[in-house]
């Protein structure tokens, strides 16, 4: 056998050996898998919005079971009347609630603080809220003039709810789409999981197409 043979034959044992040991380890130390995710709760970027409020009001239809849920308002609503809204329903998981700050022609953060069953925690979620504006406006100089304007109105308690994330029973999200003030509620699949979905807010602006809201508009004085 020729010692170009042997070099050949060592180093293919040598392959079979490492790649067997990268196997075992392999076994023995698995990599965990990503969480399966992928669910949206909101319309489409270009969607029209009569097609989303349609596909909204279907997602309603089906086996009554809890689903994670997207109500969207008419109109910017104070807290006072989101916390009455929701306290009809003595059922019903508070999660988030959305706020953007209406500007005309003025584009502000919209934010998705957490929030919970008690009152105190439902109105304060207001307050985290402007935290959460300023946070986000680090960027240019209109962006932050626009952040301290959005976050001194949400600490004053301006009228900005517009949405509501949500978890109840298919036949409960029914009567809630009902209410007077509800623009749509479009719940997910019930095998969605918590923190596993997007939730994209509509606007109570968009009227006709979803799609981002003028900017070209004077920043106003806080």
């Amino acid at each position: 056998m020729s010692s170009a043979v042997r070099f050949a034959l060592t180093l293919l044992a040598a392959v079979v050996v490492l790649v067997g040991g990268l196997y075992v380890v392999g076994v023995v130390n698995p990599v965990p898998a990503p969480p399966v995710g992928g669910d949206v709760l909101g319309p489409d970027n270009g969607e029209p919005v009569d097609d989303y409020l349609a596909r909204a009001e279907q997602s309603l239809s089906g086996p009554d079971t809890v689903r994670w849920a997207l109500i969207s308002l008419t109109q910017v609503q104070s807290l006072g009347r989101g916390w009455e809204l929701t306290t009809t329903q003595p059922s019903m998981l508070l999660s988030q609630n959305i706020f953007n700050v209406p500007i005309e022609r003025v584009q502000t953060p919209t934010v998705r603080p957490a929030t919970g069953n008690t009152e105190e925690s439902f109105h304060w979620s207001q307050q985290i809220a402007a935290q959460q504006v300023i946070s986000r406006s680090d960027g240019t100089e209109r962006a932050q003039r626009v952040g301290e304007v959005a976050a001194a109105r949400l600490r004053a308690g301006c009228d900005c709810l517009i949405g509501l994330v949500v978890r109840d029973r298919l036949s409960v999200l029914r009567q809630v789409a009902a209410e007077p003030g509800v623009r749509a509620v479009e719940a997910l699949p019930d095998d969605a999981e918590a923190g596993l979905f997007t939730v994209v807010p509509l606007q109570p602006s968009m009227v006709t197409i979803v799609e981002p809201l003028p900017d070209d508009g004077p920043v106003p004085a806080v």
